[in-house]
């Protein structure tokens, strides 16, 4: 089973409710975020505004492996 972790610039871990600042220097707070389902895809997150890709917002998913 593939994990996702959604990660800021400085590697970082990124979770529900932290603030987050778009490359216009816009600032919001993560609502939520969807990770990639497929080789092509980026995923999105989720702010009051709307659906973005991570990158407006200097994020990006990494898969983590399951330790299990």
């Amino acid at each position: 089973m593939q994990n996702w972790q959604l990660i800021d610039a400085n590697n970082s871990p990124v979770a529900i409710g932290d603030a987050i600042v778009s490359f216009r220097g816009e600032q919001a707070t993560l609502k939520g975020c969807s990770p990639p389902q497929h080789a092509g895809s980026t995923g999105r997150v989720y702010v009051g505004g709307g659906e973005y890709y991570p990158s407006v917002y200097g994020l990006k998913w990494v898969s983590i492996t399951d330790e299990a």
